[in-house]
């Protein structure tokens, strides 16, 4: 199987989480739930990593794999000492999987983008990212 037969794009999966995520965001207050995502009205979150094979998603976009050697494309970041995972990881876990989903779920990439700069926390790059998703969300998915 597939890491994650609901993507229909193309692209570099560089992440795969096999553990159901969870996260509380106030942006979204609707009940939604597919094979991947699911919401509630609360506002809680949960990417299903748990199902198949895991959920894959390629981190910040655009990347490019070049000869199966190495990416190049937007960084990730720096190194969480907390988490282990790059500073950008959970941000663009639940941007990636909102944009996935989002005709699904009946929201603006607004409101998705909007999310990406809460979960990019105290990142110094934030408004660099976030201006960034807004000029071109969707070009590279």
């Amino acid at each position: 199987m597939d890491a994650n037969p609901a993507k229909k794009r193309k692209g570099v999966f560089k992440f795969v989480i096999k553990e159901d995520v969870q996260y509380s965001c106030t942006l979204i207050k609707q009940e939604f739930e597919n094979t991947w995502l699911k919401i509630d009205i609360s506002g809680n979150i949960t990417i299903k990593g748990s199902y198949g094979n895991g959920y894959a998603w390629d981190g910040c976009s655009p990347k490019f794999n070049v000869l199966d050697i190495f990416l190049i494309g937007t960084p990730d970041g720096r190194i969480n000492v907390n988490t282990g995972k790059p500073v950008t990881y959970y941000a663009s876990l639940i941007h990636d999987a909102l944009y996935q989903f989002r005709k699904d779920l009946g929201i603006k990439r607004k409101v998705a983008d909007k999310v990406f700069l809460y979960y990019l926390g105290d990142f110094q790059l934030r408004f660099i990212y976030y201006a960034a998703v807004r000029l071109f969300g969707g070009t590279f998915s």
